[in-house]
């Protein structure tokens, strides 16, 4: 009866996060018998396609979001860009209506891309952060959020990779002003296992938007020079699987899904950014970790203080000493991972397909 459904789906191209998230919802579109269209930029495109080689692959221009090497300096940078990333969500939206009239789609999924709705064909828009912070003024998060919801109520329907009850991402996630709204879960691309024997003290997990990921990558280095424990960096670089071998660290461009579990749960201490999707991964694991938040990124933030205050995760700022941080993180007597329904999605895409 789902054989002749098709499914566009479209991941932003700010991190590699959302892209990852999408793959559990792929593999769920193609166990119903649906016909699964991925469109992204060249990066996003190449991650889904080393778990889903077959799929129908287009190339979509990304906001191409850019960062400071400051904190403070950051929002200024993103309101510089603004004026190109509405132009980027009015190319689009030109964009998705011819695309779904050429190709017949019947279900476009964007992840967090704000120009993919169309009057006639079911929208649905992914994101976890209905609630923007604006630590810097409570007014300017009003206006922020209004803007942010006037986008986001243009689709059919809003899914949130979290849960209405213990929510990952507390107030992040609990927002009014959002007319259809509807909570999927965990949106991870990992299985649940069990830790595997332990191969590496350190796991340094740090893709994310540059200038930042380089900044940080430098600053690890720098501080663990004679420093004998087992120590690998996994930079997130899809582009290429060269291993490199710095200063004691054995370094990874990039790992395969399954590479990347096996890497995790064969490491004793994680340290990461606080994204989302990373975060996601790490509870489906059941995995404790460092989360160093990028600097100015205030979703990341607000995370990594939410979860190290309810003793999931534990915070360090970037600024701070991670050695230091690493013996604080040891002393830790980290409360269980919440036991989430980690096939919510699953109902939701099924509920979603008998509908059309």
């Amino acid at each position: 009866m789902n054989k002749n459904k098709k499914i566009l789906i479209v991941p932003l191209d700010w991190g590699l996060g959302h892209a990852t998230r999408c793959m559990p919802l792929i593999a769920e579109f193609l166990q119903q018998n649906c016909e699964v269209i991925v469109a992204g930029t060249e990066t996003t495109n190449e991650l889904i396609r080393q778990t889903f080689p077959s799929l129908q692959y287009e190339l979509i221009e990304g906001y191409e979001i850019s960062y400071s090497s400051s904190k403070w300096k950051l929002p200024f940078v993103i309101a510089k860009q603004i004026p190109k990333i509405l132009l980027k969500i009015k190319s689009e939206n030109k964009w998705l209506q011819q695309f779904v009239v050429k190709n017949e789609i019947d279900i476009v999924i964007s992840d967090n891309r704000y120009g993919l709705n169309h009057p006639s064909v079911k929208t649905i828009f992914i994101t976890h952060q209905l609630q923007i912070q604006v630590p810097q003024s409570n007014r300017m998060q009003r206006i922020v959020n209004k803007i942010n919801h006037s986008y986001i109520n243009k689709f059919s329907v809003c899914w949130v990779p979290d849960y209405e009850i213990n929510a990952i991402g507390k107030e992040l996630s609990n927002p009014k002003g959002i007319k259809h709204l509807e909570y999927i879960g965990n949106l991870s691309r990992f299985e649940k296992q069990d830790n595997l024997e332990i191969e590496n003290d350190i796991m340094f997990l740090i893709s994310g938007p540059e200038p930042q990921r380089s900044l940080l990558e430098q600053k690890i280095i720098s501080e663990f020079i004679g420093n004998n424990s087992r120590k690998i960096i996994v930079r997130g670089l899809p582009k290429t699987s060269e291993i490199l071998v710095v200063n004691g660290f054995t370094i990874f461009n990039h790992l395969t899904k399954k590479e990347l579990q096996e890497k995790i749960l064969s490491s004793k201490i994680i340290v990461c950014r606080a994204g989302y999707s990373t975060i996601m991964d790490l509870i489906k694991l059941n995995k404790n970790a460092l989360l160093i938040p990028t600097p100015g990124q205030t979703e990341q933030e607000y995370l990594a203080k939410e979860l190290t205050a309810r003793n999931l995760f534990f915070m360090l700022n970037q600024t701070e000493n991670i050695l230091q941080g690493i013996t604080l993180f040891k002393e830790m007597k980290f409360e269980k991972m919440p036991e989430y329904d980690l096939e919510l999605y699953k109902q939701q895409v099924k509920k979603t397909i008998g509908k059309i």
